[in-house]
């Protein structure tokens, strides 16, 4: 087989994906655009410090509705008034910090709250509430949190909103046509409809990226094999389509490799990664542990939270520092603040998810940058590295005790090919618009190179067709 059959061949084999791939390549810088408008960075319950002693304590709340433990607590407020927001078995009770009256149907309650906060629509306007307990085509895996409360608003665009009523955000926001793109970019990009195994979806998506690569290698062999026959040809009776496909072909040649070696490398972490969102802390306080006196704490806090240190019961005070949040953490019988406690946290969190014991660093991430980009989502966090084969490193949120990413050397390097030979964070400096325009027109290239390609295939077929109909006409 000749070189250029071999090409026409594996180009055949890729076709269909191809174009799939830079199709929707071409719509997912476009889905930036089509975001609702809402608030995206609103800040509830930062404000919560009061210290009238008419507060009922927490110990005081668990013998009211006798409690024997509970997982968590905090402040909440909620309709002018302060509530806590107590976690007892995996559930949310919501108790009136004041009277002690229990908040029915809470987080629905709550959750419209939130959502009226961050859409600046009214209740009324409300056409659904359901929780949201997996991942799908339009709750995508990258807004990190489960299960959250989906609201869906009576507006032409179909504004919906999901809120995660633990840390009070919105953890994403779409509409009906956003939903779309991104349904469709989901099947086509990254193909879930192979989602029922993710083994072999993963198997079948590394062959067709591995003939993709192939068939360019070929692609570029056959124009520099045949460049000076071709350059001796009459260019007026070479076909137009195949005259675009070789300049756009060996033009964007670079780019198709690129993306598809930043594809495979992007793939093959992915066989073996930790599920982020499966490692929660499963902590629990009984009511003698709830005797903590907060009023000898500073002034300027603005919530507090129980948390346990290696055994020991703690409580995780935020202040208000500048425009972020730090966090100091006091013993619950002593009072005495832990140095460093939310470092020594992060590392405690950190050792009982991974089962490592070294730690070799730790530090402070407060902005989205290098390996921990805003794919992530979840900031601050405190990055654990340990010492061990790949040099994991563990990024904790020590507010929710959530995993924002397990990153190892073999992930990192994947991580960074992908971000800037796929993405193509590379051109950042150009600004997002004219970097996701560059990116929209190698996509788009690609796609056409392939359109002309399988057009010259259709062409030549009918001219076989024509020449074997004209002998069988002579031998007749």
């Amino acid at each position: 087989m000749n070189l250029y059959k071999l090409h026409r061949k594996l180009s055949l084999i890729a076709l269909f994906p191809l174009l799939a791939w830079t199709l929707s390549g071409v719509m997912h810088p476009l889905m930036s655009n089509l975001k609702p408008k809402v608030n995206q960075r609103l800040i509830a319950n930062q404000n919560i410090k009061n210290t009238d002693e008419t507060i009922l304590s927490v110990a005081e709340i668990m013998a009211l509705n006798n409690w024997t433990t509970i997982q968590s607590y905090r402040f909440i407020n909620y309709d002018s008034s302060l509530y806590y927001q107590f976690k007892i078995a995996e559930k949310n009770c919501y108790i009136n910090a004041i009277t002690g009256k229990i908040l029915r149907d809470g987080d629905i309650q709550y959750a419209t709250y939130l959502a009226g906060l961050y859409s600046n629509e009214v209740a009324s306007k409300i056409e659904g509430i359901t929780i949201q307990e997996n991942f799908s085509n339009e709750y995508v895996k990258i807004a990190r949190i489960l299960p959250v409360y989906k609201i869906q608003y009576k507006r032409m665009d179909g504004l919906r909103v999901f809120i995660d009523v633990n840390s009070d955000r919105m953890t994403y926001a779409t509409n009906s046509i956003r939903s779309f793109f991104q349904a469709f970019f989901l099947w086509a990009h990254s193909w879930t409809f192979l989602g029922f195994n993710q083994t072999f979806r993963l198997m079948i998506l590394g062959f067709f990226v591995l003939i993709t690569f192939l068939a360019g290698v070929t692609g570029i062999l056959v124009y520099t094999k045949f460049r000076k026959t071709y350059q001796h040809q009459n260019i007026e009776r070479i076909p137009w389509q195949r005259r675009m496909h070789r300049i756009l072909g060996i033009g964007l040649s670079f780019t198709l490799l690129l993306f598809a070696t930043s594809a495979f490398m992007h793939m093959l972490p992915k066989y073996t990664a930790l599920d982020k969102a499966s490692f929660v802390s499963r902590t629990s306080f009984s009511i003698d542990e709830m005797t903590f006196n907060t009023h000898f704490i500073e002034e300027n806090w603005v919530n507090h939270q129980p948390v346990k240190i290696e055994g020991k019961v703690y409580c995780q005070f935020h202040f208000k520092q500048g425009r972020g949040i730090i966090k100091k953490y006091f013993d619950v019988f002593s009072g005495k603040e832990l140095i460093d406690g939310d470092s020594i946290y992060a590392v405690n969190l950190a050792k009982q998810y991974s089962g490592l014991l070294t730690v070799k660093s730790i530090s402070e991430i407060k902005k989205f940058e290098n390996e921990y980009g805003f794919i992530n989502k979840l900031l601050p966090v405190q990055k654990v590295q340990f010492s061990g084969v790949g040099n994991p490193r563990w990024y904790i949120d020590t507010s929710s005790s959530f995993v924002g990413a397990i990153i190892e050397d073999k992930s990192a390097l994947s991580g960074f090919i992908f971000a800037y030979f796929h993405k193509y964070h590379v051109l950042d400096f150009l600004g997002k618009g004219l970097r996701d325009t560059i990116l929209i027109l190698f996509a788009l290239g690609n796609f056409i190179v392939s359109l002309l390609g399988f057009w010259m295939y259709i062409n030549t077929k009918k001219v076989v067709k024509k020449q074997k109909q004209k002998r069988q006409e002579l031998v007749y």
